[in-house]
């Protein structure tokens, strides 16, 4: 390796995120918790992963009667963007620590405050059609349309929370 007259670049460092970083739940809830609320939990895992920012994000979901599977066609079109599911399962309202959420994102169809009588946090309606026993054209649809919610979300989560990333310093 040559070094002879070579300029020394200057090493980055970058400042830790302090132990109380801010974090943000969102809890995503339809009915049966195997198609929606998945994909909606998914795009929330992978754009917070990808965008970054000063709040953690956390995505969860859950469903008022869990259908205990993802369904494959669910699975299927998330993986046609690179959108993994992995670790994700179906549940119901109780797997949530309520105490622990942020935001709550109604998909039921339901009255908002009827899904969750005691949750104190922020909630947000959602008008998406379940995809349940449709055809995959349905499930892409309501993929892309969840996506777009998504990114829509966190950028306004983002947007009020305490500022930008610390960026690196030289």
């Amino acid at each position: 390796m040559c070094t002879a007259g070579a300029t020394p670049r200057p090493q980055l460092k970058f400042v830790p995120r302090p132990e109380t970083a801010e974090r943000c739940r969102v809890v995503f809830v339809c009915i049966g918790n195997s198609c929606r609320s998945q994909m909606a939990e998914g795009w929330l895992r992978h754009l917070a992963r990808e965008q970054g920012g000063a709040m953690e994000m956390e995505g969860l979901s859950a469903g008022l009667h869990p259908l205990g599977y993802i369904t494959l066609e669910t699975s299927q079109v998330m993986e046609e963007k690179k959108v993994s599911l992995d670790g994700q399962q179906s549940k119901g309202l109780e797997a949530i620590d309520w105490r622990q959420a942020d935001v709550l994102v109604n998909m039921t169809g339901l009255p908002g405050r009827s899904v969750v009588p005691g949750f104190q946090g922020r909630r947000i309606e959602w008008r998406v059609a379940d995809p349940f026993g449709q055809p995959l054209r349905s499930y892409r649809k309501v993929r892309d349309r969840l996506e777009r919610k998504v990114k829509k979300l966190l950028a306004e989560l983002q947007s009020t929370s305490s500022g930008p990333a610390a960026p690196p310093v030289a």
